[in-house]
């Protein structure tokens, strides 16, 4: 009978999460309010394989750049140029038709596919500089369809508001029909009531 051996699908976390403890808080806390050198001089014991103050987390990046998946990318959600990217910049800067320079972008990459097609066939050689032409073009694209992203964000955040005031105007009403419903069912229920109390008063009176 064979052994297997068996291993974590994920690493086990770092070991410092051990230093996380009720203990070693409070003490942080008692150092944050009164300091260390006071907190020492009343007593109290410090850690000796680390500094307590090493579990406060560190400040928010307000600044710079943060990486992710190996990517950089700003703290400050801002596109960045083609040029600030290292790509050059194939439409005009200022203010421009979009849908003209888009329409021309798409055009000028269908050119540049049929001579990469062309190329492929006559002059193998030249398929890289093509190809690489063709990935400038969708490079540009792309970034020109991502400077709308914001007013995409506006008019997405605006619909869903919309949606929601027009979900609340319709639970309003029906809530408003449920009461006149109910009320005219209970005025129903008191003039049965009231015609029934009637004859029994005729009773009464003989």
């Amino acid at each position: 009978m064979t052994t297997q051996n068996v291993a974590s699908v994920y690493p086990l976390p770092p070991e410092y999460y051990k230093r996380y403890t009720d203990e070693n808080l409070n003490i942080l806390k008692q150092v944050k309010e009164q300091g260390e050198e006071a907190f020492v001089a009343s007593g109290g014991a410090l850690p000796q394989t680390f500094s307590i103050l090493e579990l406060e987390p560190p400040p928010p990046i307000t600044e710079g750049y943060y990486h992710t998946f190996n990517e950089p990318w700003p703290v400050v959600d801002v596109l960045l140029s083609l040029e600030d990217q290292g790509h050059k910049q194939l439409y005009p800067s200022g203010k421009i038709d979009r849908n003209v320079e888009l329409k021309k972008l798409n055009q000028s990459a269908i050119f540049n596919f049929l001579e990469l097609l062309n190329s492929l066939v006559k002059d193998p050689d030249r398929s890289l500089e093509k190809f690489e032409q063709i990935k400038l073009i969708f490079l540009n694209m792309k970034h020109m369809l991502n400077e709308y992203r914001p007013h995409q964000a506006r008019e997405t955040l605006r619909s869903i508001l919309k949606n929601q005031l027009e979900d609340r105007r319709r639970a309003t009403e029906e809530i408003r029909n449920r009461c006149n419903e109910l009320a005219k069912t209970l005025e129903t229920i008191k003039s049965s009531w009231k015609a029934l109390d009637e004859p029994k008063m005729d009773l009464d009176t003989h």
